[in-house]
Parts: C-alpha cells; sequence; structure tokens
C-alpha cells in the first residue's frame, strides 16, 4: 500500500463492463439521499473494507452483491485500476475491473442505493472535461455527465482511467 494510503479508509469498487447489441455499458449507482457520506453522488458498487474481508477484492464483491444483488467471484476480475483517494472522506478506492456479455437485472438495496445507471461506456467518456467546481480539491479534477447526471470525484477519476486507457478521444 503507498505511503500516502496508510492512513486513509482501505475502499474498493468494481467496475461493471457489459454488453448491450455490442455497445459496452457500465454500471453506476447513484447513492442513496439519507446515507451520512457521499449522498445522492454517482458512484461504482463497492465500499469500506470489513475486517471480515480477507482482501480489498473480497471487499468489492461483497458490497457490490450487498448493493445492487449482482453476485460475482474472483475468477470474474479481469483486473485493478490504479488506486484513487476520494477528495473529502480520506477513502483509499482500488477498482477492481470485470467484463461481462450480460447481467442479470440489479436488485438494489433501497437503504444505500437510490437507483442504478446503466451507462454507455464509450458515449459517456466522451463528456469528459474539466471540474472546474472541484477543481480547489484536486487539480486531476474531472467530470463526466450521463442523462443530467453529474459523476465527478473519485468515480471521475475512475472513469478517466478507462477513458486514458481506450484512448477515447471528446466528440
Amino acid at each position: 500500500m503507498p505511503q500516502d494510503a496508510m492512513h486513509s479508509i482501505p475502499s474498493a469498487v468494481l467496475v461493471i463492463i457489459h454488453y448491450h447489441e455490442g455497445t459496452p455499458f457500465v454500471f453506476l449507482t447513484k447513492r442513496s439521499a439519507g446515507l451520512k457520506a457521499h449522498s445522492s453522488e454517482i458512484s461504482f458498487p463497492g465500499g469500506k473494507h470489513a475486517e471480515e474481508d480477507p482482501t480489498l477484492l473480497e471487499t468489492a464483491l461483497r458490497e457490490t452483491q450487498e448493493e445492487i444483488g449482482v453476485a460475482f467471484s474472483p475468477s470474474d476480475i479481469a483486473g485493478s485500476l490504479q488506486a484513487v483517494r476520494t477528495m473529502t472522506s480520506n477513502h483509499y478506492i482500488v477498482p477492481f475491473v470485470t467484463v461481462q456479455d450480460m447481467l442479470p437485472k440489479a436488485r438494489i438495496s433501497e437503504s444505500e442505493i437510490e437507483n442504478v445507471l446503466d451507462v454507455p461506456l464509450i458515449r459517456t467518456l466522451k463528456t469528459i472535461e474539466p471540474d472546474k467546481e472541484h477543481f480547489r480539491l484536486s487539480k486531476n479534477a474531472y467530470r463526466f455527465t450521463y442523462n443530467g447526471n453529474v459523476i465527478w470525484g473519485a468515480t471521475a477519476r475512475i472513469m478517466k482511467q478507462l477513458y486514458d486507457s481506450l484512448l477515447i478521444r471528446p466528440s
């Protein structure tokens, strides 16, 4: 674990890429307005590491099943992206990635998740722009938009990694 992450809260998310008629989509969640931290924000399914989780991968898998009712196993994981830190809550987040042909319908945990957004990946990545509102918190602040939903913060920095690795260019 990098030195700056030693005093952060370890967390993990699952980037679920799947296909509809040959087009890649990604699952994002809109967090419940009643949550103490990051309420109503757009995020990947996942959360804080629990003592019973042997690894951060297990955290991502457990939290994904709790939040959206879709179960994955470690063998479903293609790899991970670079860890990111939240700007406001001191979480150190490891994003794991799975690529699936199709997924079952999500069954959301209404206490944690308001809605699941099934986002067309490439079209959403092309909406990248500097996040001027949060630039004071991070010089690497970006934002993406989908159907009026603003994706910012750690989730946007994970999306930026997908953007960079897929060599997407804005429209």
